[in-house]
């Protein structure tokens, strides 16, 4: 079974780089004038960088912008809006490039990292309101379960497994962690009444009534499917009918509440969250402004950040990692704000950092050369949440798919060792690998227009210090031309599966920006990209048999950019007024009925 799933993997990642054909498309390239470039006008080595790239890579001179930022790696939460993103918008607005500009080439000097938002005092306010809300109506639902468990004696229980990293920092996951283990109970609850005799039914009935209402609220005491939404057993009909014509009104505008914190009318919102969708609705409400709100994740690359440069802070939560819209299988959202892709030429010295751009252009003309390494570790998986196998697999997958479609000598380590002694590793075209924590092993030389990266947590922490053991300086060091890593705790999935990236490069169809976007599941988080985001070693050099842009994703240059200015203004009044709509129909439910109970 297993064998016969890494056969269909393979299949599949083959597909894509044309072993099997499919329908020839027109394909868009990113092109120079599609990139801006961004230096510090504090740091003469950094404008000295931005200018060469421009030279070579024919990005007009326009496209430089230049702004006045501290030499250090690290912006606090405002320094990065009022001295990156205010005066970012403005230039881009002024030089009209707002609507074509696809890419953000940060530079030798413009900071690295963003610290975490501090909290303003409402927002601390808010945080504790929502962490006792959370509180209580998590030991309201656990009380809630013992009683569904009561009502239905024999049912299985539910099983509650080892908690996940997500859990471990996310309320919301543990919150969606209890959830269904309550609605399991609920469940057989209902399912054990409907099978008494009566009169026993009816009183048990009468019970689960009261008890579903307080669990889902009326909008799962309205769900006919439950059995439980008799007219004239509970409440009566014209309070019901009002109820579920407040529930169809009100419908679009709660699941826009989950981008930002409640910032007014609190009470009545959670008020009537309770009402409509029970204890369990206020708990997944509160969670997720607690995580909105808890800023111990909240830090971030200043690429990454900057890839939502046309979304303000109150259209994303920062506080934790968002998905990335550019992603290969998340689908396009209709009048959605643009992600743009971010790249930096940075490295130990500025000459290192103009040497990213050179080499590329070298292995362009010339071909990328050498050896493919992937260092596996021998993991299996145990099922698609195990991680660490999945990741480990993609590894095997990628050197396979190498062998495959490919003249590359391939290396596959499938051992837990990694490649760590001098030599080990000579004439580098491609690595991925892993892990060794932040302490670079010096077995690799790097061919012109090597790309490699190293999955292990906090490997681009810094580039410029010059005792730095972790991955992303000492290669740069040693001349790679292309890497990734992170600024902190990625957690491995914020990684570009191997599979999946090997395969994107290998088409020759994406510059190495675009495959990296492709294949990155997260923006607003930890990681960066160093190296020209134009490079594409393998362009006009892939070997397909027939042509598959068909079974090929979308390129993230053709996404539709609109004027970003403009729909981020509508955005904005789209919240405001979907919240004023949401905050009327509930002030209206109020004055013509009782005001509900918390």
């Amino acid at each position: 079974m297993k064998s016969s799933i890494r056969l269909a993997t393979i299949l599949c990642l083959l597909l894509c780089i044309g072993v099997i054909g499919a329908t020839s498309l027109a394909w868009a390239e990113l092109q120079p004038n599609q990139v801006v470039i961004l230096a510090n006008a504090k740091s003469s080595e950094g404008l000295s960088v931005a200018a060469h790239y421009a030279a070579q890579r024919g990005v007009p001179v326009n496209h430089i912008v230049r702004l006045d930022l501290p030499i250090r790696d690290n912006l606090t939460r405002q320094e990065y809006e009022e001295s990156v993103v205010v005066p970012l918008r403005r230039a881009l607005e002024s030089k009209q490039l707002a609507s074509t500009v696809r890419v953000i080439v940060t530079t030798y000097g413009v900071p690295l990292r963003v610290e975490a938002p501090r909290l303003s005092i409402d927002e601390q306010r808010w945080l504790a309101e929502a962490q006792s809300l959370v509180k209580t109506s998590r030991a309201r639902l656990e009380q809630l379960q013992q009683r569904f468990e009561q009502m239905a004696p024999g049912s299985p229980s539910a099983e509650s497994s080892q908690p996940t990293t997500k859990q471990e920092i996310l309320e919301m996951a543990r919150t969606m962690a209890l959830v269904p283990q309550v609605d399991q109970a609920w469940r057989a609850a209902v399912q054990h009444i409907r099978q008494l005799p009566q009169p026993e039914s009816e009183r048990a009935l009468q019970e689960m009534l009261r008890l579903t209402q307080q669990y889902g609220g009326w909008g799962i005491l309205l769900q006919k499917e439950t059995g439980t939404g008799r007219p004239g057993t509970f409440t009566d009909t014209s309070t019901m009918a009002a109820r579920r014509k407040l529930l169809e009104q009100t419908g679009p505008y709660w699941t826009g509440l989950g981008r930002e914190p409640i910032r007014s009318q609190r009470q009545l919102i959670y008020r009537w969250t309770e009402q409509l969708f029970g204890v369990r609705g206020v708990l997944e409400l509160a969670s997720n402004e607690v995580d909105l709100l808890t800023s111990t994740h909240a830090d971030g690359s200043l690429d990454s950040e900057l890839s939502f440069l046309w979304w303000d802070r109150d259209l994303y939560p920062v506080a934790w990692r968002w998905g990335n819209p550019l992603f290969e299988d998340s689908a396009a959202i209709p009048d959605d704000l643009p992600t743009l892709m971010v790249s930096r030429l940075d490295a130990p010295t500025a000459e290192l950092a103009k040497g990213l751009v050179d080499q590329a252009l070298q292995a362009e003309r010339s071909g990328l050369h050498g050896t493919l390494y992937f260092d596996a570790r021998g993991l299996k998986a145990k099922d698609a949440t195990d991680t660490y196998g999945v990741y480990d697999q993609s590894l095997r997958d990628a050197a396979e798919v190498v062998k495959q479609q490919s003249d590359y000598r391939v290396v596959l380590d499938d051992a837990e060792a990694t490649l760590s002694k001098p030599g080990a590793a000579p004439d580098v075209a491609l690595y991925i690998g892993w892990y060794r924590l932040r302490s670079y092993e010096d077995a690799f030389t790097f061919k012109p227009g090597a790309i490699g990266y190293h999955m292990a947590s906090a490997e681009a922490i810094t580039v410029h210090d010059r005792g730095e053991r972790g991955w992303c300086k000492n290669a740069l060091e040693r001349g790679i031309t292309a890497t990734l890593g992170s600024v902190g705790e990625p957690y491995l999935d914020a990684f570009p599966e191997p599979a999946r990236f090997t395969t994107l490069l290998l088409t020759g169809k994406y510059s190495l920006a675009e495959v990296y976007y492709l294949t990155s599941r997260y923006v607003s988080w930890r990681m960066v990209l160093f190296g020209d985001p134009l490079y594409n070693p393998m362009k006009g050099r892939s070997r397909p048999t027939a042509d598959s842009a068909g079974s090929l994703p979308a390129p993230p240059s053709e996404r539709p950019l609109g004027e970003p200015p403009a729909r981020l203004t509508q955005k904005h009044q789209a919240q405001r007024d979907q919240m004023a709509r949401l905050v009327k129909l509930l002030l209206n439910a109020e004055s013509g009925s009782p005001k509900p109970a918390r």
